[in-house]
């Protein structure tokens, strides 16, 4: 029961926060018509938008998120970054929290980080004009599989740590 309600609720905070921060941003930019018009244009858009930050490990968003704050880039571009490191951090913490035991957290987060890059995958193979939205070229498909993998397993492995730390029970 454990691992159920932690893959559930980090899934759907996963999908919610990154739908959150997408609409934020595009807001702030002034295409949130255009996003939409998009989404209308090509329905496939709205996977990369709950599962595309997936592809973006920790550090690349810390270095980004510090290169902007140091370049004084305060846009949407910011608030997109500080989402990359936001949403799977509350998403690993209420895995942590909902979860019945550590082992039950911390897979229920890594099962979501897999969900979120199985999701990716499946548009590599049905449609790779998709990922252009996020300006992902999609040359070798198995290559890009193997990103997706790796980047999903550091970022699981990363942010599963908060989601040990934040389980309810303790090993003694």
């Amino acid at each position: 029961m454990g691992l159920g309600k932690a893959l559930g609720f980090s899934l759907l905070a996963y999908i919610g926060l990154n739908f959150l921060f997408v609409i934020i941003s595009e807001t702030i930019s002034g295409d949130l018509n255009t996003l939409f018009s998009d989404i209308t244009s090509d329905p496939l858009i709205i996977l990369l938008i709950f599962f595309g930050p997936i592809t973006m490990v920790p550090s690349s968003s810390i270095f980004m998120l510090y290169t902007q704050i140091s370049l004084g880039m305060f846009d949407a571009s910011l608030i997109q970054t500080i989402g990359f490191i936001v949403t799977p951090f509350v998403a690993s913490i209420i895995a942590g929290k909902t979860g019945g035991s550590k082992g039950s957290s911390l897979l229920g987060w890594m099962i979501t980080c897999l969900i979120s890059s199985s999701a990716l995958a499946v548009l590599v193979f049905i449609s790779p004009a998709t990922l252009l939205y996020y300006g992902i070229i999609v040359s070798n498909p198995i290559m890009l599989l193997i990103v997706f993998s790796i980047s999903a397993a550091i970022t699981g492995i990363f942010y599963g740590t908060f989601s040990l730390l934040f389980s309810k029970t303790e090993m003694y």
